[in-house]
């Protein structure tokens, strides 16, 4: 299988968990004030393959011009809108998003810059660079399906493995390697946001949205895990450590007892009125 393959069917595979964990309090604030101010431009960063465009774009009032913004542009040939929404205008490029992406907000007149599943991944400054972005043209900021750093196990008739935090903290430290951007914010990238758009002037709000899964979204919880062993052992070199822990919720899984959480944020950000 292609990366690209593989990036395709993960990301149609989480589209589905994405959609139903998302805040429903994002939709109660941003969709009035999309009404109030006849906001119609959207530029969405990241787009891979489009989910966010079919999540926001039937629950947003009036016409929509939308821009996908990717480095991949075989995901974003894959891209497709929603049904029942006509009013819809679409246009895809590909670039790097590091470089280019806050240079295609700035050129396309965003009303919206929003993204799913990203922020968790870029560096403080080119957060602050979004925010600097943002708030020349007064344009609102969502940040969906931020990682928060919450790995949790609920098994029935079982206690914590010894290690379940060790690896959570591992996988956390991991997430903050450089993915491009320089070194991410990882599982604080949420309150970053918050805390850089507030002191722009900027009314932010940071909800939970984290994914609930169980022995029906097996296939989900298994490339999970496997992530999360091979960054274990990239961060801590302790391979029989982790795999001796990889065994034993291999069987908790195997057993199809259990709940796995995993934390999300959305963050939303609205200029001042």
């Amino acid at each position: 299988m292609t990366k690209e393959r593989f990036e395709a069917d993960w990301l149609a595979m989480r589209e589905p968990l994405d959609h139903q964990s998302r805040a429903k309090a994002v939709m109660q604030l941003l969709a009035p004030a999309w009404a109030k101010h006849g906001w119609s431009n959207i530029i969405d960063l990241g787009s891979g393959t489009g989910s966010n465009l079919r999540y926001l774009a039937p629950r947003l009032p009036g016409p929509q011009q939308w821009t996908l913004f990717d480095h991949d542009h075989e995901l974003l040939a894959r891209a497709r809108p929603p049904e029942g929404v006509p009013d819809l205008r679409l246009a895809t490029l590909t670039g790097n998003l590091a470089s280019a992406g806050l240079e295609v907000a700035r050129a396309t007149g965003a009303h919206l810059v929003t993204a799913s599943a990203l922020l968790d991944l870029v560096s403080k400054d080119w957060l602050a660079a979004v925010v600097d972005t943002c708030r020349a043209t007064s344009a609102a900021v969502l940040f969906a399906l931020n990682y928060d750093g919450i790995l949790e196990w609920v098994v029935h008739d079982e206690s914590d493995d010894v290690d379940d935090g060790w690896i959570r903290r591992a996988v956390n430290e991991h997430q903050r390697r450089d993915k491009g951007f320089g070194r991410a914010l990882g599982p604080m990238a949420g309150l970053h946001a918050e805390m850089l758009f507030r002191g722009s002037g900027y009314r932010a709000w940071l909800f939970r949205s984290p994914w609930q899964l169980g022995p029906d979204d097996m296939a989900v919880v298994r490339l999970l895990f496997d992530g999360w062993v091979e960054a274990a052992i990239e961060q801590t070199g302790e391979e029989e450590r982790v795999r001796a822990w990889a065994a034993r919720r291999s069987r908790t899984i195997a057993r199809g007892q259990f709940r796995l959480i995993v934390g999300h944020t959305d963050f939303l950000a609205l200029p001042p009125d």
